[in-house]
């Protein structure tokens, strides 16, 4: 039976950048995951400028440059008839880089995961099933690999980085608060007719919803926005060429050259429950605060969490024992919760905001964003806000 410092089950982005955060102390790190293939292409790709110096405290932003991201400049909004209302840039207060990084979701969870395992993690992919009890002073994992052989680990600090539907959370039973949007979203993928030089996130309020036509590395697009389920059948059916049509319609400021389906996700929002029994144990990622896709803010949280927890850890050394953990633990769900308060209530509001097929054009948001528009001061609150400098 192999003896480890931290078990994290659920390899993805929260799991990874929690390993990679932790690369250096010399703690030992085990991933495992059920998953064989790579991270949906589909989920949050854009990283907050705070972030990014997050990243390059752990040494992986040159390695995310490498892997092809590209840089966006602010959010733009447009009106119903395509008329742009505002660009919120990125500021340049604070920040060592004044931008946002944009990069398929699946190569910045693969260049986090290559960090972690170049930092001595271990990783074990396709496990079938497993279990976990809690025993003395550790967390003993029994799992079943692809061929059928099984694993018994033991691990002093337990994470649960597993998603939305975290087993985990289940087999120990925290409680959370969740919140299930009416309308899923459709995300398709196109390419811009003319891409800019410098890049923004173009949010388009049409008539009755709101499409976000955010960018993708190589000129591409990625375009998001709320469907009703009886829509679905006709979207996956369209054309190329009846796509973008589509979209026009709903917004002339659309233009689009391709456009292809690509997937639907119905978004929650969530928010567990610090873990109450015995050992040490503690969630991240979805799994501990799922979040609407409207304000890209889950990957970012996820960043924060690793950041903030790997410093706790740090400290502990090689080879810690439970209660010191139990303790870092605690000081972790205390402290973080009041940031992430704010970041949840904010991202919540954004997604009730898009959650709606019966917009009405938008005219209380569109009236709120001409004020900021003419008013230097809200500008750049928001832009603040973006960047993940600060919610207040």
């Amino acid at each position: 039976m192999e003896k480890v410092d931290i078990a994290i089950v659920g390899a993805g982005i929260a799991g990874t950048a929690l390993a990679t955060a932790l690369a250096g102390t010399g703690q030992s790190v085990a991933l495992i995951d059920k998953r064989e293939n790579p991270l949906d292409t589909a989920r949050g790709d854009h990283i907050q400028p705070a972030m990014l110096d997050v990243l390059d405290s752990w040494g992986v932003l040159d390695a995310l440059i490498l892997a092809g991201a590209e840089r966006r400049y602010g959010t733009s909004w447009f009106g119903s008839n395509g008329e742009k209302i505002l660009t919120v840039p990125v500021l340049g207060e604070k920040l060592k880089h004044p931008w946002f990084l944009f990069l398929n979701h699946e190569k910045i969870g693969s260049t986090l995961l290559k960090r972690a395992l170049e930092s001595g993690a271990q990783y074990c992919s396709g496990v079938r099933s497993w279990r976990v009890q809690h025993d003395k002073d550790a967390w003993k994992l029994d799992y079943t690999l692809p061929d059928g052989s099984t694993r018994v680990l033991r691990a002093t600090l337990l994470v649960g980085a597993d998603g939305s539907g975290s087993l985990v959370r289940k087999r120990l039973a925290i409680e959370e608060i969740i919140h299930r949007y009416r309308y899923p979203i459709a995300v398709l993928y196109g390419r811009t007719r003319t891409p800019a030089d410098r890049r923004t996130l173009d949010v388009h309020l049409t008539k009755d919803r709101m499409v976000s036509v955010i960018p993708r590395t190589g000129g591409r697009s990625k375009i998001g926005f709320p469907i009703d389920t009886s829509e679905l059948t006709r979207l996956r059916a369209l054309s190329s060429d009846d796509l973008c049509e589509q979209l026009r319609r709903w917004s002339p400021g659309i233009e689009l050259s391709e456009a292809q389906f690509g997937a639907i996700y119905p978004p929650v929002s969530l928010q567990s429950r610090p873990f109450v029994g015995e050992g040490a144990a503690v969630l991240i990622g979805d799994a501990s605060h799922a979040m609407h896709p409207a304000r890209s803010m889950g990957m970012n949280t996820c960043f924060r969490v690793a950041d903030q927890l790997s410093k706790l850890l740090s400290p502990l050394g090689v080879g810690f024992k439970q209660a010191e953990a139990e303790r870092a633990i605690a000081e972790h769900e205390a402290t973080f919760s009041a940031e992430l308060a704010p970041r949840l209530a904010e991202n919540h509001e954004a997604g009730m905001q898009m959650d709606t097929l019966h917009g009405d054009e938008f005219k209380s948001l569109v009236a709120k964003l001409k004020v900021a528009a003419m008013n230097p001061e809200i500008r750049n609150s928001m832009a603040r806000s973006a960047a993940g400098i600060a919610i207040k």
